[in-house]
């Protein structure tokens, strides 16, 4: 497994700013720095107003960490991708399967 884990992604930190008007605008700094195994999966379709949009799509396999949760975003090759599912491969809690999406500016 250690030579898999031979890509390095970067998790991102959320941290939230309430506004007056009850909403909160939510900002993503670079956090910590792990080694991953990736792979590029089967885009999907978006439908954002008319248009429709491909989806990257990328499994990235990470040792297990407490902190990783669904919504978490990481950059991979300086493409930023949204956590869609969290699955742990051996259900030891030694490695985690991350399902990601692009996330699209």
């Amino acid at each position: 497994m250690i030579g898999a884990l031979r890509h390095k992604v970067i998790l991102l930190d959320v941290s939230r700013t309430d506004d007056e008007a009850g909403g909160a605008s939510l900002s993503w700094a670079p956090g910590p720095e792990v080694w991953a195994s990736v792979e590029r999966l089967s885009s999907t379709r978006d439908f954002t107003g008319d248009r429709e949009n491909r989806l990257k799509r990328i499994a990235v396999m990470i040792r297990y960490s407490a902190d990783v949760a669904l919504g978490q975003r990481l950059t991979f090759e300086g493409e930023t991708f949204e956590t869609v599912s969290i699955e742990s491969d051996d259900g030891r809690d030694r490695r985690l399967t991350l399902i990601c999406e692009e996330v699209l500016s």
